[in-house]
């Protein structure tokens, strides 16, 4: 293990003024948007108050908020932002970007990178749509085209990138296929050699396969082909109209999300309708017993669907399904563009409150009925019914008629059931996986930061 040279860490006092002038940084362009693009960088903070180090790290769309303390580490990259604080103590400054556009995103790490001192040595790491920011970042650095020189950087790692190239080292096993985005216009550069890339198996965002997924690889097609040409298909194409701050890559990031746990909600379709119709009926009765199986199992049925649609426009996503149809054979992309259609229609966050509402009465009418108390068990149930009478309002929509629940069936039996988790292909071992990768990826930079001593 590496022998720690106390003698050069500057003390916390003296690198305050750092600390503040990047957290300054980085909160200015997340609030203030494109006008930290433009403006001249910031003056760095004084040599002396330089960390001997500093890492930023870039977590997925779904990781983290626009509030996040950027002290704070979150999700996947959490292990690499604690192993390098444990390591390296108060040598090194580690920074957790808050969530943005993928546009702002840029700006709010080239902000970052421009405020720090020229003495810091800089390390990258991004997950998901996270990692589609620094490496892009990182290709303009790269090239003589970035905040700050090339020689500055030591390592940067990009985990899930959707526009990973399968030429890029990667670290763990090897995965083929490029990212579902794409790989980027230009390479590395001169950070070719300090880049590493992690890609979990049958991570669909950063390894694409059209033969695994062709409803995916017919969405990619339609929203990455120039107007005018032809997509490869039987069948003409549109241009994607995009407006607002909706890129293609944080597009194709939603369709994914949505396609991996779409099919897993679909399955739970006739069970829900099943569950709605049974509701009225056992309100009307007072049965308690029945009332909580119930509401218990529409919260686990809705799950996959709250799940699934959290911080995502299925608007958007349906319309990309449908502009994707003519170029998938299967039907796959016709089909789920209709169920996302619906779903879209939905108050998603309506229905997930009122259930939450509707189980804890039943719940704690059971309890009560358990107790030895049947008359205070119906007594307890006297709020549920204009509780239900709004969850029956908010999914009528969808499930009275047989329109959806046939759409539904024939999605979840085209596709097979899904596994729970809408960001990943595996539900309880995408925890292990995560670590994992982060393990992996915490290791590699470790060894790169050694080598600058």
């Amino acid at each position: 293990m590496r022998t720690r040279h106390t003698h050069h860490r500057p003390a916390r006092a003296r690198r305050r003024a750092a600390h503040t002038a990047l957290c300054a940084a980085i909160a200015a362009t997340t609030v203030c948007g494109a006008g930290a693009a433009t403006a001249d960088p910031p003056p760095g903070p004084a040599a002396a108050d330089c960390p001997r180090w500093t890492a930023l790290l870039v977590p997925g769309t779904f990781e983290t908020a626009p509030a996040t303390d950027p002290a704070a580490s979150v999700g996947v990259l959490t292990t690499v932002s604690e192993s390098l604080a444990t390591r390296y103590g108060s040598d090194i400054d580690v920074h957790t970007l808050p969530r943005t556009t993928e546009a702002t995103g840029e700006q709010a790490l080239a902000a970052a990178l421009s405020a720090l001192c020229s003495g810091t040595r800089v390390v990258l790491a991004g997950n998901a749509e996270g990692a589609a920011t620094v490496g892009n970042l990182a290709a303009a650095i790269g090239n003589n085209h970035g905040p700050l020189s090339a020689s500055q950087v030591v390592a940067v790692g990009l985990v899930s990138d959707p526009r990973r190239d399968p030429s890029t080292p990667q670290l763990g096993g090897s995965v083929a296929g490029p990212g579902i985005a794409g790989p980027r216009p230009q390479d590395f550069g001169e950070l070719a050699d300090r880049i590493r890339t992690l890609c979990p198996e049958k991570d669909p965002y950063c390894s694409a396969f059209s033969q695994e997924s062709p409803a995916l690889d017919a969405v990619v097609r339609a929203l990455t082909t120039p107007p005018g040409q032809d997509p490869t298909t039987t069948a003409p194409v549109t241009a994607w109209p995009f407006t607002g701050e909706l890129t293609v890559s944080r597009l194709l990031t939603q369709v994914v999300t949505v396609v991996n746990g779409l099919s897993t909600f679909a399955a739970n379709v006739p069970a829900i309708v099943a569950d709605l119709a049974e509701l009225p009926a056992l309100l009307a009765r007072g049965d308690v017993p029945g009332l909580h199986r119930v509401v218990g199992d529409l919260n686990n049925q809705f799950h996959p669907l709250v799940a699934m649609a959290d911080g995502i426009d299925l608007g958007l996503v349906s319309q990309a399904l449908a502009l994707a149809a003519p170029l998938d054979t299967t039907g796959i992309a016709a089909i789920a563009s209709e169920v996302v259609g619906v779903l879209a229609g939905l108050n998603i966050t309506r229905i997930a409150t009122t259930i939450g509402r509707a189980q804890g009465i039943a719940w704690n009418a059971a309890e009560i009925l358990i107790a030895g108390d049947p008359v205070g068990a119906v007594l307890a149930l006297s709020g549920l019914a204009p509780i239900a009478a709004d969850l029956l309002a908010a999914t009528a929509s969808a499930f009275t008629g047989t329109r959806f629940p046939s759409l539904a069936q024939t999605y979840a039996a085209t596709t097979g059931t899904g596994t729970g988790d809408p960001a990943r292909q595996d539900g309880d071992t995408a925890v292990s996986t995560d670590h994992d990768t982060a393990a992996l990826l915490a290791n590699w930079l470790t060894q790169m930061i050694d080598a600058t001593t």
